[in-house]
């Protein structure tokens, strides 16, 4: 079902839902986590954000060539066929909603320090009664999801600027020693770094999922990619290196809120709520945004012919409505991993090996960049730069990757197996050739 003139939305809300996607937990706890590196994590930072806007620019190239609904595998379809494109989607979806359990995880989480915690079962309760609310809002339709999306990103961006600047002036140069804090080479600190730097900016492809509902597509989505990712690496280095320069590397290296260390160092009193508070908003924009995504993903793929049908039915305001209950709904058991310590560690590595998986949807997109290229006309040397260093940074960063992560990622792939079959047996099912 074509979507009306009216209900698309624009350039700036495509923007904060790229931003809103990227810039989630990550933000907060990350610059605790990597100061155990020392300060060259400032420098995988910025190899990660390199990395991010040439994967940006990959996906800005592609999504000129090709505006349907789904994403990724929809030039993987283009490029490979319908197998690839269908386990590009499967992936795709499946890393979708696990991320989502992890940011309902944040929220409520964030949420429970601020009240003084809460006990397993309440805990639980509010994780579904918030996956519920953002189901509710997103099927009221995209452009009620989409200004919601725009107000709580404004919301939550304006701090994450305002206050690492402010800081600027606070920073001590003898915070940044040691420079490599680690027993290994400065090259794999470095690529450690931009591996668990790179999962903040999962999600820099989700302005491309959308398609046919923004305005004016072709010129939209490349810059709406682009945009909200260098608004992301901004948020992050600049975040990153005055949360290092101020706060010394003995109270960040166990700091449970490094924003609220930075906050209460240069404004004095307890900021620890004030920062949950934001952390908890930080998790439910990108929720919101990634809502959005999930039920796209399967909407698309459903579309040619790769998904079950049930993934087609819209409501009357084109949003996928089961594509956004059954996306809710598989987020539920996992975020029911929080209730026990052992099962959230479990949980923990579930994230960690969808890392890995998105790298490999990655370098499946890369292929399918010099693919479509080639096919249209040539690959000019521009193009062809931009596609090798993306390549190259992808594989870099893989490279950290543990041998577990790989496999638990192609487990994720064989899952797929009988859903395909199965879907390839349906004599309804048209096939988008």
């Amino acid at each position: 079902m074509a979507t009306p003139s009216s209900q698309k939305i624009g350039l700036w809300t495509l923007v904060m839902l790229v931003t809103g996607n990227l810039v989630g937990s990550g933000v907060f706890m990350l610059p605790a986590t990597l100061a155990a590196f020392g300060s060259l994590c400032i420098g995988g930072w910025i190899a990660t954000s390199v990395g991010a806007i040439l994967l940006s620019l990959v996906f800005a190239g592609l999504s000129c060539r090709s505006t349907k609904t789904g994403g990724p595998h929809t030039y993987v379809h283009e490029a490979f066929g319908a197998t690839a494109a269908f386990y590009t989607s499967w992936s795709y979806w499946v890393l979708s909603w696990v991320s989502n359990a992890a940011l309902v995880v944040g929220a409520i989480g964030y949420t429970s320090s601020i009240f003084g915690g809460f006990s397993p079962i309440i805990i639980f309760l509010l994780e579904v009664f918030l996956i519920l609310s953002i189901s509710i809002i997103n099927l009221y339709g995209l452009q009620i999801a989409g200004r919601f999306e725009f107000i709580i990103t404004i919301f939550k961006l304006i701090p994450l600027v305002v206050v690492p600047i402010i800081g600027l002036l606070y920073i001590d140069s003898h915070n940044f020693i040691p420079f490599n804090a680690t027993s290994d080479s400065t090259f794999s600190a470095l690529n450690a770094t931009a591996l668990l730097a790179l999962w903040a900016f999962i999600g820099l492809e989700t302005g491309t999922v959308p398609g046919t509902e923004v305005e004016n597509p072709k010129k939209n989505l490349p810059r709406a990619i682009l945009i909200g990712t260098m608004i992301a690496a901004f948020i992050y280095i600049i975040g990153t290196a005055v949360i290092m320069g101020v706060v010394p590397r003995e109270q960040l290296l166990t700091s449970k809120a490094p924003y609220a260390d930075l906050a209460t160092i240069l404004f004095g009193g307890n900021w620890g709520i004030p920062v949950a508070f934001m952390g908890a908003i930080c998790c439910i924009g990108a929720l919101n945004g990634w809502t959005m995504v999930v039920s796209r993903i399967a909407l698309g793929a459903a579309n040619d012919g790769l998904f079950p049908a049930i993934f087609k039915k819209e409501t009357a305001s084109g949003v996928p409505l089961w594509g956004t209950i059954i996306s809710s709904g598989c987020s539920i058991p996992f975020v029911a991993l929080s209730m026990t310590p052992n099962l959230l560690d479990q949980f923990n590595f579930i994230i960690d090996f969808s890392l890995t998986l998105a790298l490999v949807i990655y370098l499946t997109c890369i292929a399918a960049y010099f693919m479509i290229l080639k096919r249209s006309g040539g690959l000019n040397k521009k193009e062809i730069c931009i596609g090798i260093a993306a390549l190259t940074f992808s594989l870099w960063t893989l490279i950290a990757s543990s041998a577990v992560m790989l496999m638990w990622s192609t487990l994720i792939l064989i899952a797929g197996v009988p859903v395909w079959l199965w879907q390839k047996r349906q004599p309804d099912r048209q096939l988008i050739k």
